[in-house]
């Protein structure tokens, strides 16, 4: 199992919500998501990511076809004015 985790900078804390609820419409929307989880940060940081995305697929090529799907494709178009920067961490589990 592969492990997908994205965090996200965003250049107004205050549209945390905002992200959190776009990434959200991607919950079960594709089927080679074995799992989908959104979070706000609640933890005080001096360098604080504000959203991650946790998730799960089978294979780094159910992650490749994830990244291409028009669905990611638009939620990741929809959400990126808000980010000023992302970083992403793929393990094997």
């Amino acid at each position: 199992m592969i492990k997908h985790i994205v965090m996200f900078k965003l250049k107004d804390r205050a549209t945390a919500p905002q992200v959190k609820a776009k990434l959200m419409e991607l919950d079960g929307q594709i089927d080679v998501v074995r799992e989908w989880e959104v979070g706000i940060n609640i933890g005080a940081s001096s360098k604080p990511y504000e959203v991650v995305v946790n998730s799960s697929f089978d294979s780094l090529d159910d992650v490749a076809v994830f990244r291409k799907h028009p669905k990611h494709v638009e939620v990741v178009a929809a959400i990126q004015p808000y980010i000023e920067v992302s970083g992403t961490v793929d393990y094997e589990r």
